[in-house]
C-alpha cells in the first residue's frame, strides 16, 4: 500500500543511479507492450516552501505484444525510486497477481529510459501489473509537475499551488509512464493534499477520503477517464475559487482562478459554453467528457495547454477585465479559448501518432479557431517541413513553432477551399469518428478527406488530397509563382520556385537550388471584367511530375486581346503562395488601385499585392520603383489588413534604416509622413472612440496607425499621448482612477516613456507593481522598454532577469522584448544577453530553448556587420545552445543574414527610389 508517511518513505529511497548506457538505446520506445490502465496517487506538499514536493505510486497495467525479456518507459531524471518498491506481476484471467522476478534496473538519461531487466521472457497476449513508488522536489521551471505561487492580497502572504504541464514530453518528470502519444490509456488518478486545498483533474470527483494518520488531508479520488495520451494528463492543488458558467448544456463547464481574480473569469466562462456548442454542431460529435474547468495558473510557460477536460492557462490568457482591459485584449481570450477547445477533438479524441505530425493537432485547432485569418508562413531557409522527422526529447519543445501553428492554419484553409465545405466537413466527421480515442497520422487523415472528396464530386478525378497536400506538408517553404502574359499571343505562362527571404543568391543558382521543390499549386484568378472575388475554387493546377518536377503550365488567357485588363492569382489569398507578373500586368493592377475602383479588387487581395511586392523587391524579384508605385494608393485605402501588410513590411526597412544615414528620407516629413497622414486623420487620430470614427473593428487599426505616428512623432500623436499619461501622472488614486482610454493605453504609456524621464518609468513601474489585471500588467512591461533613458534600461534589465523580482518568469521574454525593439535599449539588450549568458543559464535551468527564444528577439534587429560578426563569435563559443536549439539559433542567425543582405544588396535601392518620390 501507499505510504503516507514522508519519513517513513524516504527511509526506503534506494536511488537507482546507473545513468551509463543502459541495454536499450533507441529514442522511441519498444512496440512489445502497450499500457492498458493506470492507478495513479499523488501526494502533495505545499506547507512549507522550503520543501515544496511531491511523492506518489503507480501501477500500470501492460498487455504484452511481443515477446520480451525487459521493460521499458519513461522517468525523468528527478524522479527517485526505490529498487525494492518497484515490482511486476503476471496478472492471470481472475486478477489474480504473481510476483515476477527482476534481475536488474537501468537508466538511460539520453533518453529518460528506465528500463526493467526480467528473470524471464514475456509471453504475447498476458496481461502484466508494473508497481513503482517515487519522489521529487518540485523545480523552479514550469514543466512536469510543478509549484506556482502568488501573493495574497489580504494577508501580503505567498500562496502556493501544484499544476502539471506535461505536453510534449514532460509527464515523464512526474511519474514513471510510456511518454509517447500512441501509448494511450485509461487512468484513475488519486490526489491526497490538505482538506484546504481544492484537488482538479481530467475527470469529476468520485469521492473524497480522509486521509489515515494525517489530520486535515485526504484523497480526493477522480473517476475513471477515457483513454488519453499521457501528455493530456493534467492535476493541480489549489486554493482557489471556481466560477460555474450558466448555460443549458449537459456539460458542466467551471473556471477556476485566485479568489481575488475569479471576478476577471467572467467573460471566459460565458463564451466558452458558446464555443464548444458551436464545435459540436461543426464536428456533429458530443464532447465525450461530463466537464470542463478552465484553470488559470500565475506561472504558466505556455499560452494554455488543452488538457483534457481541465485546459490551463497563463492568466493574461483567461482573463478579461471591462474596465481595464482592452477589445484586443477580449479578442485574444476569446481566440485562446476557441483554439483549445477545438483541441478537445483535434489532439485530444483524435491523435497524432507522433510528433512529427504535431500540426494534425495546432494548425486544424488553429484554423477552425480563427477561420480563414491567417497570414503568409515564413520564408526562410532554416524553415522546416510542416510534417518533420523528430528523434529527440529537444526536438519535441521545437515543433511548438509558428510553422506548426500558422503554416498548418494556412494549408488546412487550402484544403478546404479546393474540396468544399460539405466535403471538407464531411471528411473531418469521417477522420474523427473513425479514429475515435486512438492515433493518426497525416495520411489517415487525407484518405478521409479523399474518400469524402470523391463521393461529392469535388475534387479532379486524376488527383487525391494526398498527392497534392503532401508536397505543402513534407518539404519547407513555399512556393513564387511567375505569371508572364503573352500579350501577342494571348497566352499566360505559370511557373514555380521556391520563395526566399535571400532573393536571387548567385550560389544558389548555380546548385540548382529552386529545382528541388514542386507544389501541387490550386490556380484562381480574376481579372477586370470578371472580377467575381467570391470564385475562390481552382481553375487549373500547377503540377509536378512523377519525379517531384514542377511542370511549367501555359494556358490560352481568358482575357482576350484587350491589354488593358489585369489579371490576379489567388482570389482572396486561398493559397499559401506569392506572385510576381510581367511588368505590364503589375503597371496595370498599380493603374487600378491608384483610381476610383480599386475597391473592385477584393480588400484580402490588395493585402496581398502590398505583401508579395514589398517581398519580392525586399529579395530583388521586383524593382521598388513598382512597389512604391504601388504602395501610393495606400494612402486612400481605409481597411485594416492592407495597411497591416505594408507596415509589417515597413517596419523591417526601419529598423535597418535607423542604424544608416539614410534614414533621413524615410523620417516623418517625408515618406512615411505622406503615407500615414490620411488614415490617422480618417481614424480620428488619438481622439476616444466616443469622438472619432473608430468602432469596434477599427481598434486593431487604430492602434496600429496611433503607434506608428507617435514611434515617428507625427502630428499631434506624442502631445496627446503626454497628455493622458500626465492626467494619470498627477491624479489622487492612479491604481483606482486610470483617465488613459482602455484602447489607447499601448500607444500612451510607449510615448509617454519614449519623451518622459525617470519619474515617468518609475510611476509605471509602481503601477505595474499594483496592478491586479493581468492584461494591464502584461501591457505596462512592454511599455517600460520604451524608455530612452540609457541607465533606466540598464537598470530594468537586472530587473527583468532578478531571480527575486516581481516579473514572472513566462514575462521575461516580453519585456526583454520590448527593450530590444527600442532604438536605445537594442545595443544595451544585445550585450547584457551575450555578456551574462552564463548567469542566464543558470536562473533558466538550463532551458536553452527559451534562452534560444530570447536571443531570437535580438538578431531581428542585427543589420550591421559588426553586429552579425559578434553573434556568430557568440554561437560558436556556445556549442551547446547550438545543440540543444537547434532551429531556434540557425533561424536567429539567418534573420540576421538577411537583414545584413537587405543592407548590401537592396537599401540604395530603396533610397533611391524614395528620394525620386519624395
Amino acid at each position: 500500500m501507499f505510504s503516507t508517511e514522508m519519513s517513513l518513505f524516504l527511509s526506503y529511497i534506494l536511488v537507482i543511479s546507473t545513468f551509463g548506457q543502459a541495454s536499450y538505446d533507441h529514442y522511441r520506445l519498444p512496440q512489445t507492450l502497450q499500457p492498458q490502465h493506470y492507478n495513479l496517487r499523488i501526494l502533495t506538499h505545499l506547507e512549507d516552501e522550503d520543501r515544496l514536493s511531491f511523492s506518489g505510486e503507480v501501477e500500470i497495467e501492460l498487455r504484452v505484444l511481443q515477446p520480451t525479456s525487459n521493460i521499458t518507459l519513461h522517468a525523468g531524471s528527478r524522479l527517485q525510486m526505490t529498487s525494492n518498491r518497484t515490482n511486476l506481476y503476471y496478472m492471470d484471467e481472475n486478477g489474480n497477481k504473481k510476483k515476477i522476478g527482476v534481475r536488474a534496473v537501468e537508466r538511460n538519461s539520453k533518453y529518460d529510459y528506465y528500463i526493467l531487466v526480467l528473470g524471464k521472457v514475456l509471453e504475447p497476449r498476458q496481461n502484466y501489473a508494473l508497481y513503482i513508488q517515487f519522489f521529487a522536489s518540485f523545480g523552479g521551471g514550469m514543466s512536469g509537475y510543478y509549484a506556482s505561487s502568488y501573493k495574497d492580497q489580504n494577508s501580503n502572504k505567498t500562496r502556493y499551488l501544484s499544476v502539471t504541464q506535461f505536453e510534449p514530453a514532460y509527464a515523464r518528470t512526474a511519474f514513471p509512464c510510456f511518454d509517447e502519444p500512441a501509448f494511450k490509456a485509461t487512468f484513475n488518478i488519486t490526489l491526497g493534499h490538505p482538506t484546504k486545498y481544492v484537488a482538479l483533474s481530467n475527470m469529476p470527483i468520485s469521492k473524497k477520503i480522509p486521509m489515515s494518520g494525517r489530520k486535515n488531508w485526504l484523497w480526493t479520488i477522480f473517476e475513471q477517464t477515457l483513454p488519453m495520451s499521457s501528455y493530456l494528463v493534467c492535476y493541480s492543488v489549489n486554493d482557489f475559487a471556481g466560477l460555474t458558467s450558466r448555460n443549458d448544456f449537459s456539460v458542466e463547464f467551471t473556471t477556476w482562478a485566485r479568489a481575488s481574480a475569479i471576478a476577471q473569469c467572467k467573460y471566459a466562462a460565458e463564451i466558452g459554453p458558446r464555443l464548444l456548442d458551436h464545435y459540436e454542431r461543426m464536428f456533429e460529435i458530443d464532447y465525450p467528457l461530463p466537464k470542463v474547468d478552465q484553470l488559470a495558473v500565475p506561472d504558466f510557460s505556455a499560452g494554455a495547454m488543452e488538457n483534457w477536460g481541465l485546459i490551463t492557462y497563463r492568466e493574461a490568457a483567461l482573463f478579461y477585465a471591462p474596465e481595464a482591459s482592452s477589445e484586443v485584449d477580449k479578442q485574444r481570450v476569446a481566440n485562446i479559448i476557441a483554439h483549445e477547445l477545438a483541441h478537445q477533438w483535434f489532439g485530444n479524441l483524435v491523435t497524432m501518432k507522433w510528433w512529427n505530425d504535431l500540426w494534425l493537432n495546432e494548425g486544424f485547432a488553429t484554423y477552425v479557431a480563427t477561420l480563414g485569418m491567417q497570414k503568409l508562413c515564413n520564408a526562410y531557409y532554416s524553415t522546416r517541413a510542416v510534417s518533420q522527422t523528430v528523434s529527440r526529447a529537444s526536438q519535441f519543445a521545437e515543433q511548438f513553432d509558428p510553422i506548426t501553428y500558422r503554416k498548418g492554419a494556412v494549408i488546412i484553409r487550402m484544403m478546404h477551399m479546393f474540396i468544399g465545405d460539405t466535403t471538407f466537413r464531411n471528411g473531418l466527421n469521417c477522420y474523427l469518428k473513425r479514429h475515435a480515442y486512438s492515433n493518426a497520422d497525416q495520411s489517415d487523415l487525407w484518405r478521409s478527406l479523399s474518400d469524402a472528396a470523391h463521393k461529392f464530386g469535388s475534387f479532379p478525378k486524376y488527383l487525391d488530397v494526398q498527392t497534392v497536400m503532401d508536397t505543402w506538408t513534407l518539404q519547407a517553404g513555399y512556393p513564387l509563382i511567375t505569371v508572364h502574359r503573352d500579350y501577342s499571343r494571348n497566352t499566360i505562362s505559370i511557373n514555380q520556385r521556391r520563395f526566399l527571404m535571400h532573393g536571387l543568391d548567385k550560389t544558389m543558382e548555380k546548385d540548382n537550388f529552386f529545382s528541388k521543390e514542386c507544389w501541387f499549386v490550386p490556380i484562381s484568378y480574376a481579372s477586370r471584367s470578371m472580377a467575381n472575388f467570391t470564385a475562390t475554387e481552382p481553375r487549373v493546377w500547377l503540377q509536378c511530375d512523377s519525379q517531384g518536377k514542377d511542370i511549367p503550365l501555359e494556358v490560352q488567357s481568358p482575357l482576350g486581346a484587350k491589354e488593358d485588363q489585369w489579371l490576379i492569382l489567388n482570389v482572396q489569398l486561398t493559397a499559401p503562395f506569392r506572385v510576381n507578373y510581367d511588368t505590364i500586368n503589375w503597371k496595370l493592377i498599380i493603374k487600378t488601385l491608384q483610381g476610383g475602383d480599386f475597391r473592385r479588387i477584393h480588400t484580402m487581395n490588395r493585402a496581398q499585392l502590398i505583401d508579395d511586392a514589398l517581398a519580392l523587391s525586399w529579395n530583388g524579384y521586383l524593382c521598388y520603383k513598382l512597389t512604391l508605385d504601388l504602395l501610393r494608393y495606400i494612402k486612400q485605402e481605409h481597411a485594416y489588413m492592407p495597411w497591416r501588410a505594408a507596415l509589417d513590411h515597413l517596419a523591417a526597412i526601419y529598423r535597418i534604416m535607423k542604424q544608416s544615414p539614410d534614414f533621413a528620407v524615410f523620417q516623418p516629413q517625408h515618406f512615411m509622413n505622406d503615407l500615414l497622414s490620411p488614415i490617422y486623420d480618417y481614424l480620428g487620430g488619438m481622439e476616444t472612440e466616443a469622438n472619432g470614427r473608430c468602432r469596434h473593428h477599427h481598434i486593431a487599426h487604430k492602434t496600429l496607425i496611433n503607434q506608428w505616428a507617435c514611434r515617428l512623432a507625427l502630428y499631434d500623436c506624442v502631445e496627446c499621448a503626454v497628455q493622458y499619461y500626465h492626467r494619470w501622472f498627477i491624479s489622487n488614486d492612479p491604481d483606482l482612477a486610470n483617465p488613459v482610454p482602455q484602447n489607447l493605453r499601448s500607444v500612451v504609456y510607449c510615448a509617454a516613456l519614449r519623451q518622459g524621464d525617470e519619474s515617468d518609468w518609475n510611476f509605471l513601474w509602481q503601477r505595474y507593481s499594483n496592478a491586479t489585471v493581468a492584461s494591464e500588467r502584461r501591457l505596462i512591461l512592454q511599455a517600460l522598454g520604451c524608455t530612452q533613458i540609457e541607465f533606466v534600461i540598464r537598470r530594468y534589465l537586472k530587473i527583468i532577469f532578478d531571480e527575486n523580482s516581481s516579473i514572472r518568469k513566462q514575462d521575461i521574454s516580453l519585456a526583454f522584448g520590448a527593450i530590444a525593439r527600442s532604438d536605445i535599449g537594442f545595443p544595451l539588450a544585445k550585450d547584457y544577453f551575450m555578456n551574462n549568458f552564463s548567469l542566464l543559464t543558470k536562473s533558466f535551468e538550463s532551458n536553452y530553448r527559451e534562452l534560444a527564444a530570447l536571443l531570437l528577439q535580438i538578431t531581428r534587429h542585427i543589420s550591421s556587420p559588426h553586429d552579425y560578426g559578434a553573434l556568430k563569435m557568440f554561437i560558436d563559443c556556445h556549442k551547446k545552445l547550438q545543440k540543444l536549439a537547434t532551429r531556434t539559433v540557425r533561424h536567429a542567425v539567418e534573420l540576421a543574414q538577411v537583414n545584413l543582405h537587405w543592407r548590401q544588396k537592396q537599401q540604395a535601392q530603396f533610397t533611391r527610389c524614395l528620394k525620386d518620390h519624395y
